[in-house]
């Protein structure tokens, strides 16, 4: 038996080809377009105000992405290539209530988002918002292919860890980063398997994500000396 389960690759376990996969990214760029623009100015927007401690403004407006991504890309099409779509849609929709939770109760105080943690936090959304789908441009993906914060999970699970990091502290911070890490830990088994090579770049984005909240927890420890 052990060696039955041995005898599997990764890609044996993703129920379609990365041709497949490029055209479900491209079926809803074409579905969502022109959301792409406004929900660029959603996050660029919500990167503004998090930088300026308005954090429940921030939350208030990542919660549209996630439930946009939640029911489009994940319900209404990635559901056709995997039954696990239906469990991701319905994470990314708990996700987004969180994050409309948080601004709306309060419960969202702000962290101060110049610190090692927020200005990582703040690179790492800005990545999320242009920086992952100029890579893909870069590769020779044409703009229908191109994955954007908002409507694809990966650029907005990277943006909102992101803007996390910058807005927010405590367990507050880790409740609400808990879905974005797990998308990126998903999403980057899937990509590998499927020979994209942005599967390798998610962990690394994890990796200083950990980093700057590493770094900050020594600058105040050397500053409570």
């Amino acid at each position: 038996m052990i060696a039955d389960w041995a005898s599997y690759a990764l890609a044996d376990f993703i129920p379609f080809t990365p041709e497949v996969y490029a055209r479900l990214v491209e079926r809803v760029n074409e579905a969502g377009w022109p959301l792409q623009f406004l929900a660029l100015g959603l996050g660029l927007t919500a990167l503004a105000v998090a930088w300026h401690g308005w954090a429940r403004v921030a939350l208030a407006l990542l919660a549209p992405a996630w439930a946009t991504s939640g029911v489009l890309f994940h319900l209404h099409y990635y559901v056709e290539l995997t039954w696990a779509a239906t469990w991701f849609g319905a994470a990314f929709l708990a996700q987004a209530a969180l994050l409309l939770g948080f601004a709306l109760t309060g419960a969202a105080a702000p962290a101060p988002a110049r610190t090692p943690k927020g200005r990582v936090g703040a690179a790492i959304a800005l990545f999320g918002l242009a920086g992952y789908p100029a890579l893909a441009l870069l590769d020779g993906t044409g703009w229908v292919g191109v994955e954007v914060f908002g409507l694809h999970p990966e650029p907005t699970a990277i943006a909102t860890l992101g803007l996390v990091m910058v807005a927010l502290g405590g367990a507050r911070a880790g409740f609400a980063a808990l879905a974005p890490l797990l998308w990126l830990a998903i999403a980057s088994l899937t990509l590998v398997a499927l020979q994209n090579a942005m599967g390798w770049l998610l962990p690394g984005l994890v990796g200083l994500a950990l980093a700057g909240v590493v770094a900050e927890a020594l600058v105040r420890r050397l500053a409570r000396r």
